[in-house]
């Protein structure tokens, strides 16, 4: 397999952020004892410690030497009820409101421990649905000033090296934005491509605005969007190759794109692809998960202040682990 989470692993190992687990699944207790294990990161597990102890001692897991934090003992707890009822929480609630929000569900209490610092990030979503991650995110944590539209990305690693960036790609967005307008699908190809240049480090990053029309090839209001969208990269004067709109096989094969797009500065060779909806990327990335052996990594949430990675359902253990690389990735971006 492709040596991406390898090296992303090593990188990320010299920064050895703190990154919370909310939910105690048991492949959740196990990607916390890998990656103590590895050492590139230090997890934090949300819960009453005997409970917790208990549980993975059932699974033959060893939490020694993994942090453990039972909210209802926390010294932070009414600062962390406090800003959710005052700052960026529910209007109208009350501190004794978000305080039994706190204890009652660990998202909101990791989201606030990842917003007051004491944690760099977080990873959640194997038994929480994603609506439910990202609103905790954005109530708690919220988005970066400079963001218009929060999204999310997948990336994709895959073993064909003469396609995309050594065989990976950025894809978005797939979990986020159901029907983006034009300005959001502009929004969220700069959210893509930010995340091109700093998880994979892609100094050129191609972006390929995807449609079932390549340039005007067929006509609807879905490659209509694709179009406007195309238009608005263009009137931002943005700071890397785009086009659009075009057919997947355009996008990333060589001998498609120069039949198909000659004149396009991106065709044949994209490494993020944009989709023009939420249900077509999030097909396309289970497909090419379990049909075509990819290695498919996230929803990426991308926007928030601090970093927030978001699981998966059906996530292993080794996605788990190599989605907190990542989420370590992004905490020593956001410092830098």
């Amino acid at each position: 397999m492709n040596t991406f989470i390898r090296d992303l692993k090593q990188r990320v190992a010299k920064g050895k952020k703190k990154i919370v687990l909310p939910e105690s699944d048991s492949r959740i207790l196990n990607a916390a004892e890998e990656v103590r294990t590895e050492g590139f990161a230090q997890p934090i597990l949300i819960g009453r410690e005997g409970e917790l102890i208990e549980k993975a001692s059932k699974y033959q897991i060893d939490l020694d030497g993994i942090d453990i934090l039972d909210p209802a003992h926390h010294p932070m707890i009414d600062e962390f009820a406090a800003h959710l009822a005052e700052g960026k929480g529910i209007r109208g609630m009350s501190r004794r409101q978000a305080k039994n929000i706190l204890l009652a569900d660990p998202i909101y209490f990791a989201a606030s421990l990842v917003a007051f610092g004491v944690a760099d990030g977080m990873v959640a979503g194997v038994e929480t649905l994603s609506p439910d991650v990202l609103r905790a995110a954005l109530q708690v944590i919220g988005p970066r000033k400079d963001v218009a539209t929060i999204s999310s990305s997948f990336i994709v690693v895959t073993d064909m090296m003469q396609f995309g960036h050594d065989g990976v790609f950025v894809v978005g967005d797939g979990d986020v934005v159901p029907h983006p307008t034009p300005q959001q699908l502009a929004d969220i190809a700069c959210n893509c491509v930010e995340r091109a240049r700093r998880t994979l480090g892609i100094v050129t990053p191609k972006a390929a605005l995807l449609s079932y029309s390549t340039m005007g090839s067929a006509r609807g209001e879905s490659a209509n969007n694709v179009r406007q969208a195309v238009q608005i990269l263009s009137d931002r004067h943005v700071d890397f190759l785009y086009d659009g709109e075009m057919e997947a096989d355009v996008a990333i094969i060589p001998a498609y794109g120069r039949s198909e797009a000659p004149r396009s500065p991106v065709a044949g060779q994209a490494d993020v692809l944009i989709f023009p909806d939420l249900g077509t990327g999030n097909i396309c990335c289970k497909m090419l998960e379990h049909v075509a052996d990819a290695h498919v990594l996230g929803p990426l949430l991308q926007g928030l202040a601090k970093p927030v990675m978001d699981l998966s359902r059906v996530s292993t253990i080794e996605t788990i682990t190599d989605m907190i690389a990542l989420c370590c990735s992004d905490a020593m971006e956001q410092e830098s």
